[in-house]
């Protein structure tokens, strides 16, 4: 089997799609301890204690870049083939350092996919008054982004009271003094 068609299977959308969605994300310089990344989507998450709705419009719940520079390692190591000259082992040097990197970014994007999800799940029964298992089937049969889905929750599921009240921290204000 030719080495091209290995690489096949792995590119699952054209190139002019990954390039648009790789350029919405910020270039990295190289780091040798973390040399298969390329690209960071520069989200900072915030902490478990902000209100449900902060959490996901700053992005701490959205789809892994990992994914987008994976499919980018793939496009390129199928750029470097040229199947009229090589061999099948010129072909697997040419391209054995953008296969490792696929590798390394598909197992960082389901790492990173995993708690995402887990703390999404987490966030969502922290507020509202449903089960990890009823959570799961609704966010698996709705079809919009998770801030719809949200406000779809905002409109219909019970808040619990912990979510309802402000994050306050510290000593409360003085409502005023008797002079």
């Amino acid at each position: 089997m030719p080495f091209n068609c290995f690489l096949d299977q792995f590119i699952k959308h054209p190139e002019e799609v990954v390039v648009k969605e790789i350029s919405k994300l910020q270039p990295l310089n190289y780091n040798q301890f973390m040399w298969w990344r390329s690209h960071t989507d520069n989200v900072k998450p915030l902490g478990k204690r902000h209100p449900l709705k902060d959490r996901i419009l700053n992005g701490d719940f959205n789809f892994s870049s990992y994914y987008w520079q994976a499919q980018l390692a793939a496009v390129n190591a199928k750029a470097k083939l040229d199947l009229d000259k090589d061999d099948y082992q010129m072909q697997y040097e040419k391209t054995q350092v953008d296969v490792a990197r696929y590798r390394r970014l598909v197992a960082d994007y389901e790492k990173e996919e995993s708690t995402r999800l887990k703390e999404l799940v987490n966030a969502f029964t922290k507020a509202y008054r449903i089960t990890e298992e009823g959570l799961l089937d609704k966010l698996s049969e709705w079809t919009g982004d998770i801030l719809s889905f949200y406000e779809h929750m905002e409109e219909f599921a019970y808040k619990l009271p912990a979510e309802v009240r402000k994050n306050k921290r510290g000593r409360p204000k003085k409502l005023g003094t008797a002079k």
